[in-house]
Parts: structure tokens; C-alpha cells; sequence
């Protein structure tokens, strides 16, 4: 049997917040037993389902350093549904994770087996927005941001007119990728506060420096400000409901880039300074 590789825990965490919004083709209990029935440690099976899913699937590819059990617990998830529930609410499973599998490379077959994305494939948006993505890219390329960036440069996110879908879209990777290595709850402004904020007197959940001196607790906090309010651009903290779409031109999508392209720099080298997780 061919070993899966790995799925980066940015897109296993997406793959949670999938799981959140299926709850009415899948019950909690139904996830625990087949978690187990797949090989996978179920260690807190009374958690949220966001962080029990989060924690199961992320400790079982760092124990096995391979996706081969995440890819039984999508094959059986996929048949439990479709024999329990039918073929619409298999489509509905297969699509959401589809959608995030495609960021990383793979997609859930017919018979919900995890394989490699074929790019070859007829593509299923129009060629004007595949072309969009493509000249985006290259702009991208050309101002040398992060590369997680062009993740976002995709027909689908390049449909409509302007730009603020494909910038909407690398905020929420960028959000997931905050989630994926704080491993706590909580979502856009709420989530940069409870990774980066501080107590006076304590230490934050990531720190982006030493974190030793008040020059560092200035820069920690400068930009954890700084993430909350990209965040909150597209985002209502107190609904977590996004903002209705406004035009967004091209010359300012890149320079909105360029703040996400930092700030996706600084969350890759913030270490983690406590294992001490905050309740979802």
C-alpha cells in the first residue's frame, strides 16, 4: 500500500471548520467512532468538534508522519453518510471537503478515496477568470510576496468583477493558518487577540520575538493590532459574519497582499510559548 503524504495541519484545520458546518449530515458521535473504527486517538472526544477533529487528525499524521489514516476516516465518513443519510448528503460531504482538499493538492474520489488533484481536468470556471488568475499570479510572483499567496490565484476566486474575493480568501488562509498553529478556537479578530495578545504580566500563546524585552512586548503587541485589523476589514467580530463585498482594484488588492504577505512571514516563525489551550 502507497503511503499518502502528509496534509499541512493550515488545510486539516480548514477541513475542520468543514466538519463544524456538516453537523446536520453528521452527528458528534458518529465522528468519535469513526475516528476510532480508522485508527485515529480520539483523546478529547468531549471537546468542541472543531478542536476534537483538530487535535485527532493533526497528532495521528505527526505520530505516523503520513495521511494514510486521515484518508480511512474520509472513505468511511463518506460511506457512513451515503448509507445513512443518501446521496444528497454525500455531494454535500464530498464538496466542502473538496474544497479544501483542492488547496492542498488532492480531492476525495467517487468512492471517497484521497488522491492526488488531477489539473488536468476539464476546469469548471469560465477561461476570461482562469486568465485573471493567471495574470494575477504573475503579479504576485513579481512583487515577490509570501508564497502562500498564490494559493488564492484561482479561476474560482477571479469569477466576479475587481478583486475582493481573491484578497477575502487569503485573509481566511491566513486565519486558518493562525488556528492551524495556535491550536485554539476562535476566528478572525477574536483569534489574532487570544494568539498574540498578552497579559501585562504573562506571555502570549505565539510571540513573533524573544519576548523579553518592551521593545519586543511593543512589536508583539503592535502587531497582533495589526492582524486584528486585517481581519476585521472583512469580518464582524461580534457576528463573525463577513462584510458585504465593495470593489477592490487591482493596484490595491496587491497592496493588501503585501500586508498579508507580512503577516503570513511573521505567523510562520511566531513560536509557541505555552501548550496551554483556551476553550474553544
Amino acid at each position: 500500500m502507497t503511503t499518502i503524504p502528509s496534509v499541512d495541519p493550515t488545510y486539516i484545520t480548514m477541513m475542520c471548520d468543514a466538519f463544524v458546518a456538516l453537523e446536520d449530515v453528521i452527528s458528534d458521535g458518529e465522528l468519535g467512532a469513526l475516528l476510532i473504527s480508522s485508527g485515529i486517538n480520539d483523546v478529547y472526544h468531549n471537546a468542541s468538534r472543531h478542536r476534537r477533529l483538530s487535535y485527532a487528525l493533526t497528532a495521528d499524521q505527526d505520530r505516523n508522519r503520513c495521511a494514510d489514516n486521515l484518508a480511512t476516516f474520509l472513505r468511511r465518513t463518506g460511506y457512513h453518510i451515503k448509507k445513512s443519510r443518501g446521496d444528497q448528503a454525500l455531494k454535500k460531504f464530498t464538496k466542502e471537503m473538496n474544497q479544501v482538499l483542492s488547496f492542498a493538492g488532492y480531492e476525495l474520489g467517487a468512492e471517497c478515496e484521497l488522491r492526488q488533484l488531477d489539473r488536468s481536468k476539464t476546469s469548471y470556471v469560465p477561461p476570461e477568470a482562469e486568465e485573471r488568475a493567471n495574470q494575477f499570479r504573475n503579479a504576485v510572483r513579481q512583487r515577490k510576496l509570501h508564497p502562500d499567496i498564490e494559493i488564492i490565484c484561482r479561476g474560482e476566486n477571479f469569477t466576479e468583477p475587481g478583486y475582493h474575493k481573491a484578497v477575502k480568501e487569503a485573509m481566511r488562509l491566513l486565519n486558518e493558518k493562525v488556528r492551524a498553529k495556535s491550536a485554539v478556537g476562535g476566528d478572525g479578530p477574536q483569534l489574532a487577540e487570544i494568539a498574540f495578545s498578552f497579559p501585562w504580566n504573562g506571555k502570549p500563546l505565539l510571540a513573533i520575538n524573544s519576548f523579553c524585552s518592551d521593545r519586543d512586548y511593543g512589536e508583539q503587541y503592535g502587531f497582533m493590532i495589526l492582524l486584528k485589523a486585517f481581519f476585521l476589514m472583512f469580518q464582524d467580530e461580534q457576528t463573525r459574519s463577513y462584510r458585504q463585498a465593495w470593489p477592490i482594484e487591482l493596484e490595491e488588492a496587491l497592496q493588501l497582499l503585501s500586508l498579508a504577505s507580512y503577516l503570513h512571514s511573521k505567523v510562520d516563525s511566531a513560536v509557541k510559548m505555552t501548550h496551554q489551550l483556551p476553550a474553544s
